[in-house]
């Protein structure tokens, strides 16, 4: 059905057995009645009362597995649209996680709190719901609506105590109409008393509010109240071009019905079972007809009505540049028929929010679809992971996914993308871009790429295919040193990461470094969840939230009980570490459980909050809609902020991320040094090397791609007549090796069907890790082989003390 309120749970069994006695008496099925009662009540809650919302004024606790709080937070900041939509996934989550429900009764959000027992109602879970919707009616500081739905849902109770509690709020709700007409429906419900609901309601139908008059008519009408004065109102309503219009036809329309099959049945009744069977079947499958027609009727003069009126705001109300700005454009405008007026104002809320910072956002219906999708951690993309470069303002590469279709075609990390299928990425939002990278698998898309030591922009053609995310690799380094590199928080990031940890530590781990370094972000829960694995301190909150709003409650989440082992750890970050990955790194600085190696983090502090647009929007989209918008600011134990504020101008006035303990620069080389390996690359110079001599010299080569060349003794056969072969490139016998031993990492990986973990071989700030980790286990770096070419690098570092900002 099209109604929001077709979601709510369906009748209780008393009601059920009225219907179908009615319909005995009547020879109308049941169908018809409860089909008018469904619409009438989305007209009294979700119509009358369509401008009220839900505001969400917490962040949500955080539960097991996580799924519910997902759903509370995708859902709470909406409208009643949006909370009976959470209920609807909540329900799916099925018994098992009645649990974690029904500690949504007890949560501070009046709307979770009517998610949480519409959803306990459709699972058949009563236990504490009428008390809760109890204490929502009767506290007169919540929203109008809000008591409305929870006298609703008590209407799903049939006992005494219940009965008792509606009738001692008579004379509270006396003065608030509307609360007036949805206690009459919830006490004919459970009490079945018509005379009660007739004098709590008949004085309505007389009174100058023509809303409470309307709304009292239509409930009276549904619960079978139709008498002379409930006809008056309906009458004198049912030719308004608006939804309740609708229904009171819809509502005559069925009373004459009744009255005509009655009138009928009277005069000629069918003389033998067989023809009243097939009687009834008729009158069954008219009045279905009837009423579905009556349906798309309301639902398509709602949408009418919705853009006449949005029309009608704007001309008299709406602002002024926005109007005479569509007023232009659909008088001047070159192609009239190219102008959507629809699309123009979607257009224009986009760039509205985005205005606003760099992580908020207004996203359509095919954007919403599409993020969620994105996610879940499965999407058909070229498989990377990608954020705006700062200095460029262009898209960068963080990471190619091993496998993925960018990797096969040989994108690298830092590559910079600045034309997406011909369209400039220069100044757009990333979402618009990444919207552009997406797509149906097995479809082209071309990327013109910018990478260091190129003298100009090169084409590549990647193929989108659905992509699967692994968030974790680990590898146990020479020394027991554990190394664990965490990609995204993702859906299950955390519990990959604790499996790594068990499997080193199974392995005899000495110490641990986690590697945050291009790792953009993802779920608070999981940041958390992974500090408190590390730290027991209950002296600070592991991160805190601040909103200056006032609209979402500050918070503060701290660590529990318990820990891993206190082994030594090393946490690498770099420019492209941003949010979740900033509070990980952050929050175990300031307790001091780690030492951190690198540079100096992103400053994405901000909480983004997803708001569902208004039923009301999504009618007119034509789907669901979302408003992404900060709303809160993260600071770390500390109280520093790791937010770095621009303004409108991307001018840096608040510096804000996470500084390293120790400053270590990635090795880079000259732009000649790399236009030469360029150069090697584009004549197939290391794949001549590989043909000739790999298939001999297997074993050496297994060496030389996990402990380099040079100090150990380790060379590549033939190499020295073979870089000869291409002096006119120009490249150093340092590039050529270096060059080549990443391709043979590639091609053992492509063998493995396995991504290396890391390279200390070539990784500097890894290296500055092993030093470090090694000196606090009271370790000689010689004392490892492995590790011989480590002790002669010289690696750009300096120690730093973290601010405090």
């Amino acid at each position: 059905m099209p109604f929001l309120w077709s979601k709510i749970p369906t009748q209780n069994a008393s009601d059920s057995r009225s219907e179908i006695s009615r319909s005995a008496q009547t020879g109308i099925p049941a169908f018809v009645f409860s089909v008018s009662g469904w619409l009438l009540c989305g007209i009294l809650i979700l119509g009358i009362l369509s401008s009220s919302t839900t505001e969400s004024h917490a962040a949500v606790a955080p539960y097991s597995d996580g799924k519910v709080s997902k759903i509370v937070d995708r859902h709470a900041g909406g409208d009643l649209d949006q909370i009976w939509k959470g209920s609807t996934e909540l329900e799916r989550l099925g018994d098992a996680s009645i649990g974690e429900i029904q500690g949504l009764l007890g949560h501070e959000n009046t709307g979770v709190q009517l998610m949480g027992a519409k959803a306990l109602l459709s699972l058949g879970e009563l236990d504490g719901i009428r008390d809760v919707l109890l204490k929502i009616v009767n506290n007169a500081d919540n929203d109008s609506s809000e008591r409305s739905s929870a006298l609703y849902l008590l209407g799903e109770f049939n006992d005494k105590k219940t009965t008792e509690g509606l009738r001692g709020m008579i004379e509270n709700l006396k003065g608030d109409a509307l609360l007036r007409i949805e206690l009459g429906r919830a006490l004919y419900k459970v009490s079945k008393d018509r005379s009660e609901t007739r004098a709590l309601l008949q004085p309505l139908l007389t009174v100058d509010d023509s809303v409470a008059r309307t709304g009292a008519a239509l409930v009276l009408a549904e619960l079978g109240f139709m008498d002379g004065d409930v006809k008056r109102v309906l009458r004198s309503i049912e030719l308004e071009p608006s939804r309740q219009g609708t229904l009171a036809r819809l509502l005559l329309a069925q009373d004459n019905l009744l009255r005509a099959i009655e009138n009928e049945q009277d005069a000629s009744p069918p003389e033998t079972d067989a023809e009243k069977e097939l009687e009834a079947s008729r009158r069954m499958a008219a009045a279905q007809l009837e009423i579905l027609s009556l349906e798309k009727a309301i639902s398509d003069k709602d949408v009418q009505i919705q853009r006449l009126q949005r029309r009608g705001s704007r001309n008299s109300g709406g602002h002024p540049l926005l109007d005479e700005l569509l007023q232009r454009i659909q008088r001047f405008y070159v192609d009239p028929a190219l102008v959507d007026e629809e699309e123009l104002i979607s257009e224009a809320a986009k760039g509205m929010v985005a205005s606003l910072d760099p992580f908020s956002s207004f996203m359509d219906v095919d954007d919403t679809k599409e993020f969620y999708e994105g996610i879940s951690g499965i999407y058909a993309g070229i498989g990377a992971q990608v954020q705006k470069d700062l200095d460029t303002d262009t898209l960068k590469i963080i990471r190619p996914i091993y496998k993925g279709p960018a990797y096969r075609e040989g994108m690298i990390s830092d590559d910079l993308v600045v034309e997406v299928d011909g369209i400039p990425t220069k100044g757009k939002p990333l979402d618009e871009i990444v919207k552009g990278l997406k797509g149906k698998p097995g479809t082209p898309v071309t990327l013109k790429v910018v990478r260091r030591g190129w003298r100009e922009a090169r084409d590549f053609i990647v193929t989108r295919e659905t992509i699967q995310l692994d968030s974790v690799l680990h590898q146990m380094l020479p020394g027991d040193i554990g190394y664990v590199s965490l990609a995204q928080f993702g859906d299950t990031a955390v519990e990959e990461v604790f499996a790594a940890l068990d499997d080193l530590e199974t392995k005899g781990m000495r110490a641990l470094i986690l590697d945050l370094r291009r790792n953009p972000g993802g779920y608070l829960e999981s940041a958390v969840k992974l500090v408190d694995e590390f730290v027991d301190d209950t002296s600070m909150p592991i991160v805190a939230q601040q909103s200056k709003s006032g609209i979402f409650e500050n918070s503060e989440r701290f660590a529990t009980e318990g820990k891993r082992q206190d082994y030594p750890m090393v946490v690498l970050v770099d420019e492209s570490s941003a949010s979740a990955s900033e509070i990980v790194s952050g929050a175990l600085q300031d307790f001091k459980r780690a030492k951190l190696i690198g540079k100096k983090s992103y400053g994405k502090g901000s909480v983004q909050r997803l708001l569902p647009m208004s039923r009301q929007i999504q009618t007119l989209l034509g789907g669901e809609s979302t408003l992404r918008l900060t709303v809160q600011r993260y600071y770390l134990p500390s109280g520093r902020s790791i937010h770095t504020e621009r303004d409108s101008d991307g001018k840096i006035i608040a510096e804000g991320g996470v500084s390293p303990d120790l400053e270590v620069s990635l090795k880079e080389i000259p732009l000649w040094r790399a236009e030469a390996v360029g150069k090697m690359i584009d004549e197939e110079a290391f794949k001549v090397w590989i043909d000739v001599h790999a298939e001999e010299n297997e074993e050496l080569i297994s060496k030389i791609i996990l402990e380099g060349t040079g100090e150990n003794g380790l060379e590549y056969p033939g190499f020295a007549d073979w870089l000869a072969g291409y002096k006119d490139s120009g490249v150093t016998e340092e590039d050529a090796r270096n060059g080549l031993r990443s391709r043979l990492r590639r091609r053992e990986e492509d063998r493995r069907g396995q991504q290396f973990a890391c390279d200390f071989v070539e990784d500097l700030q890894l290296q500055a890790a092993i030093v470090d980790i090694l000196a606090s286990l009271g370790t000689e770096l010689s004392t490892i082989p492995q590790y011989n070419k480590i002790e002669n690098e010289s690696p750009d570092k300096k120690e730093t003390e973290p601010e405090s900002l």
